[in-house]
């Protein structure tokens, strides 16, 4: 080797431990999931979820069980085509080319920063449920089966850059654009920082058994409250290959089988023409798992296993409908759900982002719901055709860190570096509903569909059987 290779080889060594050069990785599998919790029911789904003022069928144990007062004995049954499609959390080049010469050490990006997107499929029984009045249009009994949520997905991240300027300023070059810290100044130009892509798969999957009631204080108002056992469990596996650097891939496994205590209280008034509604779930909390594993699956040596805790997020809804005439409907309802409490205790794997402090967050959402009915019946049957619409926003985990000085304090490079690979990104969502319903007398069928444009199509059927 010549004289001038050893330099070049020390010079590039010397970079490597004074850390300048770095490579960042956190694939903790949650953090590329848009989460969504919803009520089950086709009926209240065909008019834009706008429920709570309604609340007329069994699915009132989980939307509002001041409902269940006005119910008879009956027996219900759902099922759901869910599909689901939703951008990921972190943004990637599509892959980093390494060029290394005689005067610097560069990171190119393949392609300009995007975000790719992840989608997830299941058909399923939905919701069950078994009505019985202890009381005939007092007090009724609810005991039910509902699926808050039910995801299965996997995506892959290719790696991306972030260039860290001289004045220590974080973004993330477009495509072709070098990143090159100089051999000959290295305190005179950027720093290029490397995060390693992931390929992640998971699963999640929230039922809730509970029992509900539902009394008539008068005339015109109810009461109601839910009990129900919430059970969780979620598997997550994020490889991270970290070749590229001349280290050894790493898998960071997060599960989860726990179950926990929620409840619901709802308050219903009913008039001539109009309605009132409001109810509110409990937050329930799940226990998860982390483990830092090598390729064989076995813990890293240095790594210990921690614990962390997904939380479905409490719901707070009101709502008012209209009915002005015998078989017109017309509903509006605001709900309130703070996803921020989704990731509560979840910290990074990697030792460099978790000595930063770094915590994931995701934005509280208000939905807002509006939806119409138009009935007719002759004798005992009728048909139902049912509209709503209703936005909800993306909710992804992301990460807003402050930091000072990125290109010479360690602590805020990786504040830095995460703050823009895992920025926060926010879109509305618009979903348009259309439902039917037939009813013999005996039994009754109604079905929805649930469409946007850009995250996916949920389809339901339900039948009720009166006895």
């Amino acid at each position: 080797m010549t004289f001038r290779g050893s330099v070049f080889l020390c010079i590039v060594a010397a970079l490597l431990g004074a850390g300048l050069v770095e490579a960042q990785s956190d694939g903790y599998a949650f953090t590329g999931i848009n989460f969504n919790f919803t009520n089950p029911g086709a009926r209240a789904r065909g008019i834009g979820g706008a429920f709570v003022a309604i609340a007329d069928d069994s699915t009132a144990a989980l939307a509002n069980p001041a409902g269940l007062a006005y119910l008879d004995r009956e027996i219900s049954l759902e099922w759901i085509r869910d599909e689901e499609e939703f951008p990921v959390g972190q943004l990637t080049h599509g892959g980093v080319e390494t060029v290394i010469s005689n005067t610097g050490f560069s990171k190119i990006p393949n392609e300009d920063p995007f975000r790719i997107g992840a989608t997830s499929s299941s058909s399923r029984l939905n919701y069950g449920a078994f009505l019985l009045p202890l009381i005939k249009n007092r007090l009724t009994l609810a005991l039910s089966y509902g699926v808050l949520a039910e995801l299965e997905s996997q995506f892959e991240a290719r790696d991306s850059v972030v260039c860290v300027s001289v004045d220590g300023v974080a973004s993330m070059p477009d495509a072709g654009e070098a990143c090159t810290l100089s051999f000959v100044d290295p305190d005179g130009g950027p720093v290029p920082v490397q995060h390693f892509g992931q390929n992640v798969r998971y699963s999640m999957k929230t039922e809730v058994v509970s029992a509900a009631l539902g009394y008539r204080l008068g005339d015109q108002w109810s009461i109601g409250l839910e009990v129900g056992l919430g059970m969780t469990e979620f598997n997550g596996l994020a490889e991270i290959e970290r070749s590229s650097a001349a280290l050894e891939d790493r898998v960071e496994a997060s599960t989860g089988d726990d179950d926990d205590l929620l409840y619901t209280i709802g308050v219903l008034y009913r008039a001539d023409y109009w309605g009132f509604g409001l109810s509110w779930r409990s937050a329930s909390r799940y226990r998860i798992d982390n483990a830092l594993l090598d390729p064989s699956g076995e813990l890293v040596d240095d790594a210990t296993p921690f614990d962390g805790e997904l939380t479905v997020p409490e719901r707070a809804a009101v709502g008012v409908a209209f009915y002005p005439s015998d078989s017109w409907v017309i509903a509006a309802e605001i709900t309130q759900i703070p996803y921020s409490d989704v990731l509560s205790r979840m910290r990074p794997f990697s030792g460099i982002e978790a000595g930063a402090d770094i915590e994931y967050q995701i934005e509280d959402v208000t939905e807002l719901h509006l939806g119409a009915e138009y009935t007719r019946f002759t004798g005992k049957r009728g048909w139902s055709l049912r509209g709503g619409w209703w936005r909800d926003t993306t909710h992804l985990p992301y990460v807003d860190e402050p930091y000072t000085d990125a290109r010479n304090d360690v602590d805020d490079r990786a504040r830095a570096v995460q703050s823009v690979v895992r920025a926060k990104f926010e879109e509305d969502i618009d979903h348009f509903t259309l439902g039917i319903g037939l009813s013999s007398g005996v039994v009754r069928v109604d079905a929805a569909v649930d469409w946007t444009e850009s995250s996916g199509t949920d389809f339901l059927v339900s039948g009720v059987f009166y006895f």
